[in-house]
This record gives C-alpha cells, sequence and structure tokens, in this order.
C-alpha cells in the first residue's frame, strides 16, 4: 500500500492535473493534434490558462503527462551513500518508488495516450527521449554510489560506466514491468505496490542460480 495519503490540498492538485490531462487526450484522440490548444484545453478542464501553465509548460507535455524524475531531496543522498537497505537493486526500486509516487495513476489515460503516441512520431519520440534522460539520471546516482563504495572500481572509469548502466536499464525494465502489471490489473492496485513487487522479484532472479 502506497504510505500516506494525501491531504485535501494535494488531492485537489492532482484532481487539476488529471482533468488537464484527460482534456488534451481527449481533444488529441478526438480531433487530432492540430485541434489541440492551451485555450482549448482549459476551457475543456474548467481551468483557466494561467492556471493551465502551474502544471504544464505546454500542450504536448500536458498530452504526454508527467516525466519520472529522481528525487533532489534527502532519499537521493541516501542511495548514494548506500542505504536504505545496502542492498543496491532493492535500493534503486526504493529511490523509483520516490519518483512514481507523484505520478498521476489514471488507467483511463494509458489507452489514449498511446493511441495518440502511435499516430503522432514526433510525441513519441519525445517520450523515448524522456525517458533516455531518466535513465541517464539513474545511471549517474548509480555511478556516485559505486564510485563512492568501491574505490577499485572508481579506478576504472569505463567498468564504473558499464555497471552503472547495467543497473540503470535494468532498473528501467523492472519499472516498465510493474507499469504494465498495474495497468493490466483489474484489481484495483497500486502503481508503487507493483514496483515494490516487481523489484522484491527482481531481487530473488538474481540471488538464484536459474536453470
Amino acid at each position: 500500500m502506497p504510505d500516506a495519503e494525501p491531504g485535501l490540498r494535494e488531492r485537489k492538485r492532482r484532481a487539476t492535473r488529471l482533468a488537464i490531462q484527460q482534456a488534451a487526450l481527449r481533444i488529441a484522440t478526438e480531433d487530432g493534434l492540430g485541434a489541440v490548444t492551451v485555450d482549448e484545453i482549459s476551457r475543456r478542464a474548467d481551468v483557466s490558462p494561467r492556471t493551465f501553465f502551474n502544471y504544464f509548460p505546454n500542450k504536448e507535455q500536458a498530452i504526454l503527462g508527467d516525466d519520472p524524475r529522481l528525487p533532489d531531496d534527502d532519499a537521493l543522498q541516501v542511495f548514494v551513500d548506500g542505504g536504505p537497505d545496502g542492498d543496491l537493486l532493492a535500493d534503486i526500486g526504493a529511490l523509483l518508488v520516490h519518483s512514481t509516487v507523484e505520478l498521476i495513476e489514471e488507467r483511463g489515460l494509458i489507452g489514449e495516450r498511446q493511441q495518440v503516441l502511435r499516430a503522432n512520431p514526433e510525441l513519441f519520440s519525445r517520450r523515448m527521449e524522456s525517458m533516455k534522460e531518466f535513465q541517464a539520471e539513474i545511471q549517474s546516482a548509480v555511478s556516485r554510489r559505486l564510485e563512492s563504495a568501491d574505490p577499485e572500481l572508481a579506478r576504472d572509469p569505463d567498468a564504473l560506466r558499464r555497471r552503472a548502466r547495467l543497473a540503470s536499464i535494468v532498473a528501467l525494465a523492472a519499472l516498465r514491468h510493474a507499469w504494465w502489471e498495474w495497468s493490466d490489473s483489474e484489481a484495483g492496485s497500486h502503481l508503487v505496490d507493483e514496483l515494490r513487487r516487481a523489484f522484491a522479484e527482481l531481487g530473488v532472479l538474481v540471488s538464484r542460480s536459474l536453470v
């Protein structure tokens, strides 16, 4: 289960953000990307254009939704310092929980968003670029942790880069798996729960000899 329920103000903020995304996707699905404007999104979401820009910088980002980002607070430093559990994969999972807990979890958006991305390759490319940037963020955090924990590895930049990149790619694969499990589930599961489950299963896999 999620660690804590958001307060009233946070629920209102998330509801507004969700309404803006729903409006943007609905316009793009029904009328095409060319019909999507900030004014029309705002009208359908029942917000002012000024409010729209409090949530998204442009109409494209409203369609694409929230990009995952690593936390920029104490959680990231805890990870770099070797915590919270001392297990690299488990700790990457804990770090990603901080990143995904803010994402709007509305299954109804997934199908519409995929439809819009398939019809508009430029948006699909933009989404892929944002995921590439997220992978680079994870790789950088892992590299800092490995460099601090293993002085010998720190003296071999190529080996450090390869190991950090591999860990970041594996982490994104687990995140994608969790997203698929969550979007396919009919039991009302929470994305954070699916992410924790995915990393627990990944830990089981790497701790055993596979036959």
